[in-house]
């Protein structure tokens, strides 16, 4: 089995006509990882109110957009760059293969095949962006936001993934991360933890009686949402194979199994823990929670996906998906407002899942095989390095932008702007009265003024209606 790494520069298999077998694969899967941000955008304006729905669709295209650019430009250098003697460079980041022009004969420069492994990795990059999205959902200004997704995509990230998969990365070959439980869902769960702190809470979010208005405003877009990333994860893990030629189709259907049956297994604890909480909640099973602790599970199956058993993904997911319920009741009681569960989900069952790598992973080498199959326990001090490392560099970066934003052109809407919503603002998409009526007497700030509006027609009366 796989040692974990994926970040090897020559990523094709050796071998006569295998190389377009495997580019092939790769594509396909980069397609589908792709097609995860529309499941983030379906998912984060599900779980926030309808006045930013829009928005939230707009700050998803930024991410791929505006994200995608700077990856292209200095992030993937950044990422898997090689010194100038072609070998892997030792420094903190990657050095080469920016403004990414490459020979494609092959006859001189780095490997073409870097072309292929650019696009899978910029799948991951701008996912990595749109996880804080969902952090500081509904009341970050558009144009900060623009700058961080940025700023994410060009060094935040990538310089997480040299350590790890980058060439001579100083945890490559000493962690178990098959596929970004820490390098990709820590670095955006820590991000938007930063920012949920330097922005503060929504309007009345905890004000006591206000639960009511947090509710998701459509289950539609939150659980095909939650499908659409359900099967991105499958591109997600399997592509980050990198490989499917000779018998490496095995390990890639293992993977995939895997990756289904933690899913399922985090779905189930959540439904179970519903169901023992019926009574005392009255309700029968909360949609948004299920959805959440679903996603956890795959969060957290990331990590380890390529060196367990199917079993143990359900335990694994199981546990994932009440960790993530778990660190949402959390950030609730801390009054950290985070409006899609994004740190619980992204950091919180991370965490988890590169913890769970350093005890379940069989087949490898005793340093590196996991304590429960009679391993040293020498990869668990590594991931859990690798998870602190991560976490204070994603977190403080993003701290230090989010602050430099706040002091500068602004981070947080007006109350005013708030109260309207950033689709008005913003987009001039109005919702009303969908959600805007009775919004400025709970938030307190504004009361609803009478508006004389003229009837069109032969009976010219004046109606009243409310106007928030």
């Amino acid at each position: 089995m796989s040692n974990g790494t994926v970040g090897d520069t020559n990523f094709f298999a050796a071998g006569v006509g295998r190389d377009s077998e495997d580019a092939a694969y790769l594509i396909i899967c980069t397609f589908i990882v792709f097609t995860m941000q529309s499941g983030f955008a379906l998912l984060e304006s599900g779980f926030c109110s309808k006045r930013s729905e829009a928005n939230i669709m707009a700050k998803n295209m930024i991410d791929v957009a505006l994200g995608g650019i700077v990856y292209w430009f200095i992030g993937y250098g950044f990422s898997f760059g090689e010194n100038n003697n072609g070998k892997g460079s030792q420094a903190m980041s990657g050095d080469g293969m920016f403004i990414l022009d490459l020979d494609v004969t092959g006859k001189s420069g780095p490997d073409p095949g870097n072309y292929i492994k650019y696009i899978f990795h910029c799948s991951f990059a701008t996912a990595t962006a749109t996880i804080t999205s969902g952090g500081v959902a509904e009341r970050i200004k558009l144009t900060s936001y623009m700058i961080f997704a940025m700023i994410d995509t060009a060094m935040i990230y990538p310089i997480c993934c040299h350590w790890v998969w980058g060439p001579g990365g100083f945890l490559v070959d000493k962690v178990l991360d098959f596929s970004g439980s820490a390098v990709v869902h820590m670095c955006g769960g820590a991000s938007a933890l930063a920012g949920m702190l330097v922005l503060g809470p929504r309007l009345g979010r905890f004000k006591p009686g206000n639960e009511k208005y947090f509710r998701p405003s459509s289950y539609t877009s939150l659980v095909l949402g939650t499908f659409f990333l359900w099967w991105g994860w499958l591109g997600f893990n399997g592509g980050a194979s990198f490989i499917i030629s000779g018998n490496a189709w095995k390990q890639v259907g293992q993977i995939l199994v895997i990756t289904l049956n933690a899913a399922m297994g985090g779905a189930a604890a959540a439904i179970i823990l519903n169901l023992v909480l019926s009574k005392r909640r009255g309700i029968l099973m909360d949609i948004g929670e299920v959805c959440a602790a679903l996603l956890g599970a795959l969060v957290a199956i990331c990590a380890p996906c390529n060196n367990i058993h199917p079993w143990e993904a359900l335990v694994i997911g199981f546990i994932g998906g009440l960790v993530t319920i778990g660190f949402i009741y959390l950030l609730n009681y801390l009054h950290i407002d985070d409006p899609v569960g994004c740190f619980a989900v992204h950091w919180g069952a991370g965490l988890w899942g590169v913890i769970a790598a350093a005890f379940f992973a069989d087949g490898l080498p005793p340093s590196h095989n996991g304590i429960f199959r009679g391993g040293t326990g020498e990869v668990l001090g590594w991931n859990i390095l690798e998870a602190i490392i991560i976490s204070v560099w994603s977190f403080g970066c993003a701290g230090i932008v989010f602050l430099a934003l706040k002091y500068t052109i602004g981070l947080r809407i007006s109350e005013e702007e708030e109260i309207l919503g950033l689709d008005v603002i913003d987009h001039n998409v109005d919702h009303s009265p969908y959600d805007f009526k009775g919004y400025g007497e709970w938030v307190g700030k504004r009361k609803p003024q009478p508006v004389v509006v003229e009837a069109v027609g032969e009976a010219n009366t004046a109606i009243e209606m409310d106007k928030v």
